[in-house]
C-alpha cells in the first residue's frame, strides 16, 4: 500500500463509510425516539379510556344510590362516553395497516354499543322503580359489557405497541454499524502504515479438526465434560501446559531481551491477518488465519475462550498447537477460577504470565465488545516474549478482531 493513489483512495473510502455509518446511526436514533413517543401516546390513550370506563361504572352504581338524583349522573356517564369514544376513535387512528388492532376496535365499538343501550335500560328500571331489576343490569349486564371493551381495547393497544417498539433493535444495530465502522478505521489504518510485501509460508495446525466448532457457534457448544487430572510436575515441552496459565507459574522469570518494535514484515503480517479473519467463510480459513496469527505472536498454542449464553463460564471455542489428549483436559472456567484467563475475563484487561526456566510465558487478553467482555485470546509465548509491548499490541489487535466474530446475546 505504498502508491499515493491507493492510499489516497483508502483514505475518501474510509472517510465515505464513517460519514455514511454516521448517517444511518442517525436515522437510526430518530426512528428509535418516534417509537418511544409513538408507544407513549398509545399508552396516553388507553389510560384514558381506562378512566372513562371507570367513571362509566361509578355513574351506573350510584344511579342507585340516594344523592344527586338520576340528571347528575346521567350526566356524568354522558361525559365518560365522550371521552371513551374520544380515546377509540385515536386508536383506530393508529391502526391504519394493522388488521389485528382494526378487529380489536371493531368489537370494542360494538360492545360500546351494547353499554350504551345497557344504561338506558338500567336509568328506565330506576324511574319505573324497579330497583332490583336495575342493580341486575348494573352488576351483570354492565359489568360484564364494560369488561369486553376493556379486554378489546388492550388487544388493540398490543398490537399498535408492537411496532412501535423498535427502541432494542434500534440499539442493536447501532452497536453493529458503530462496530464496524471501528473496524474499518483500525484495518485502514493497518494497511496505511508502510510495509513491504512478504508472504507468509504455510502454517501446519496441530488442533484436532473437531475442536474448531463454527457451525455450532450460536448455541455455545459444552467443550466434553471430563474430570481433569491432578497437576503433573511441569515438563520443559511447551505442549504439556494448557493455555490456563496456572498464577504460581509467575516465579523465576527468564530474562530474555524483547524486541523492540514491530519490523514492516510483522505489520504488513498483522494487517493480513486481521483482513483474513475480517472475511473469514468457514472453518478451514479460521484455523489458517488463527496458525498465521499464533506465528506472529511467536506462540506455541493459542486458545480462544468465549463465554457460555448466561456470561458465568468460559468454554474453549477455537484452538491451535494442541494435540488432542491435551485438548480433553481443558476444564470449563468460571468467574471464581484464580488463573490469568479468567482475571482478563472479570477485569476487561490484558494479563501475562512470565516466563520460567521450565516453563513458557502467557498473555491473556480480553475480547471486547460493546456489551462488555465476551471471551479471551489465550497464548504461550516463546522466547521471553510475552511482556514485550510489540507481543501485547499484535495480540490486542488479534484479540479485536476476533471479538467481532463472537456471537453475543442480550438479555
Amino acid at each position: 500500500m505504498t502508491r499515493p493513489a491507493v492510499r489516497i483512495a483508502l483514505v475518501l473510502l474510509l472517510v465515505v463509510g464513517v460519514a455514511t455509518a454516521a448517517w444511518q446511526l442517525q436515522a437510526l436514533e430518530n426512528r428509535r425516539l418516534d417509537g418511544v413517543r409513538q408507544q407513549d401516546t398509545l399508552d396516553a390513550v388507553r389510560d384514558q379510556i381506562g378512566h372513562a370506563i371507570d367513571d362509566s361504572r361509578t355513574a351506573q352504581q350510584a344511579y342507585l344510590a340516594q344523592g344527586q338524583g338520576l340528571d347528575f349522573w346521567e350526566a356524568k356517564f354522558a361525559e365518560a362516553m365522550a371521552s371513551l369514544t374520544q380515546g377509540l376513535a385515536a386508536l383506530r387512528a393508529q391502526a391504519n395497516e394493522q388488521p389485528a388492532a382494526i378487529e380489536a376496535l371493531d368489537a370494542a365499538d360494538r360492545a360500546l354499543k351494547v353499554y350504551e343501550g345497557v344504561d338506558r335500560r338500567i336509568r328506565s328500571f330506576v324511574v319505573n322503580g324497579t330497583d332490583l331489576m336495575a342493580a341486575d343490569a348494573v352488576y351483570e349486564d354492565g359489568l360484564k359489557t364494560a369488561g369486553v371493551i376493556r379486554t378489546s381495547v388492550e388487544q388493540a393497544h398490543a398490537a399498535l405497541v408492537g411496532p412501535a417498539r423498535t427502541g432494542y433493535d434500534e440499539r442493536r444495530l447501532q452497536y453493529i454499524i458503530a462496530g464496524a465502522a471501528a473496524g474499518a478505521g483500525i484495518l485502514v489504518s493497518l494497511l496505511l502504515l508502510p510495509t513491504g510485501r512478504k508472504d507468509d509460508p504455510e502454517v501446519e495446525l496441530h488442533a484436532p479438526e473437531g475442536s474448531l466448532h463454527l457451525n455450532e457457534r450460536p448455541g455455545r457448544i459444552d467443550p466434553v465434560a471430563v474430570a481433569v487430572p491432578a497437576v503433573e510436575p511441569v515438563s520443559p515441552t511447551p505442549i504439556a501446559a494448557v493455555p490456563v496459565v496456572e498464577a504460581s507459574r509467575r516465579a523465576t522469570p527468564v530474562a530474555v531481551a524483547a524486541p523492540a518494535g514491530l519490523s514492516d514484515e510483522t505489520l504488513d503480517a498483522a494487517a493480513r491477518v486481521c483482513t483474513d479473519l475480517a472475511r473469514v467463510k468457514d472453518a478451514d480459513e479460521l484455523r489458517d488465519a488463527l496458525g498465521r496469527a499464533a506465528r506472529l505472536l511467536d506462540a506455541s498454542g493459542v486458545i480462544v475462550w468465549v463465554t457460555d449464553a448466561a456470561g458465568k463460564s468460559l468454554k474453549p471455542l477455537l484452538t491451535y498447537g494442541y494435540p488432542e489428549e491435551a485438548l480433553r483436559r481443558i476444564p470449563t472456567l468460571t468467574r471464581e477460577t484464580d488463573n490469568p484467563t479468567t482475571a482478563a475475563w472479570r477485569g476487561a484487561v490484558t494479563e501475562f504470565v512470565d516466563a520460567t526456566d521450565t516453563a513458557p510465558g502467557a498473555i491473556a487478553v480480553p475480547l471486547l465488545v460493546p456489551q462488555g467482555c465476551v471471551g479471551v485470546l489465550a497464548a504461550e509465548i516463546r522466547h521471553g516474549r510475552e511482556a514485550a509491548v510489540a507481543t501485547r499490541a499484535l495480540a490486542q489487535i488479534v484479540a479485536a478482531q476476533l471479538a467481532v466474530l463472537i456471537p453475543t446475546e442480550s438479555a
